[in-house]
């Protein structure tokens, strides 16, 4: 099945499962940078323990909650058969689950902001450059980014680009033969990161590297955020939704039609101006010790 066809078949199949509370922790054995690898396994076998911890499972991909939430609702969506570290071990093999993917994260965000957990600041999504758990993971998360376990400028910037890396890109890297520690700036990530400005990501208020000030900040800023980023394949197919064109364009060819001379009408524009901003709305106004060791899940 590929990345279009599993789109259309999570949207027409069951709905997603309501968000809970988050359960905090998984429960892990061994070093903590292999709890996702653990959970895998342990998935596989059918432990019930972990069923707290799962929001949605497929046979390909599985939606956890993470431990250690840096915002109101924050996920992981993780490939459960094709086994990889991370953004720097991604290569041509891997190109058809990474679309894959992408179509599943699409159809979560999709199905999120439905939801009771959405708090009105909307969702977004990426990987990080230089992950702290073993095993290829998608942040998908609501932009707020008020949690008690965000507690340092390193998890602040590690849930901001260039350090978070959107799936399109990720793909786009994989697609064009590029290696990704060259094309993302691996080697050096984290410490770009480190020296980058904390910036707050509603109003742009530059807060230097002063992260007390900015987390009181976060909690009140009623500034409208852009739209969150959702994989590609959902900002296409919602793009020919809202023109009426769905059926006479398949998804591939959407963007392309934007950027044709008829885009010049009425229609075209819309279609641009819907594509540009990432085919959705802006969002309203309105064990102990463990953290010490994963600074970025």
């Amino acid at each position: 099945m590929d990345a279009e066809q599993l789109f259309k078949s999570l949207c027409s199949g069951d709905a997603l499962p309501e968000l809970r509370t988050n359960p905090g922790p998984m429960p892990t054995r061994g070093h903590f940078s292999a709890v996702l690898e653990d959970s895998l396994d342990r998935l596989d076998k059918g432990d019930k323990e972990l069923d707290l911890h799962v929001l949605h499972c497929t046979e390909e991909f599985v939606t956890f909650y993470d431990g250690y939430p840096k915002s109101s609702v924050h996920l992981l969506a993780v490939p459960r058969r094709e086994r990889v570290l991370g953004l720097g071990q991604l290569a041509a093999v891997h190109l058809p689950m990474l679309q894959r993917l992408a179509a599943y994260v699409a159809w979560l965000m999709q199905s999120l902001e439905a939801k009771p957990g959405d708090v009105g600041v909307g969702w977004t999504h990426g990987i990080h450059s230089v992950p702290s758990l073993r095993q290829l993971h998608v942040h998908v998360f609501t932009q707020d980014l008020c949690s008690p376990c965000l507690k340092n400028a390193k998890h602040f910037g590690s849930f901001r680009p260039p350090f978070l890396v959107s799936l399109d890109d990720a793909i786009d890297a994989v697609e064009r033969g590029l290696e990704p520690e060259r094309r993302f700036g691996l080697r050096t990530a984290e410490e770009d990161m480190k020296k980058r400005s904390l910036r707050c990501h509603r109003c742009d208020t530059d807060f230097g590297r002063r992260f007390a000030e900015l987390k009181k900040h976060l909690a009140t800023c009623q500034a409208s955020l852009l739209p969150g980023t959702a994989p590609r394949l959902w900002r296409v197919s919602e793009a020919a939704s809202a023109s009426d064109r769905s059926e006479e364009l398949p998804p591939q060819h959407v963007l392309a039609a934007a950027n044709t001379d008829s885009a010049g009408s009425d229609d075209g524009q819309n279609l641009r101006a819907w594509l540009m901003q990432g085919g959705r709305k802006r969002s309203r106004d309105d064990p102990a010790g463990a953290e010490d060791l994963v600074d970025l899940i």
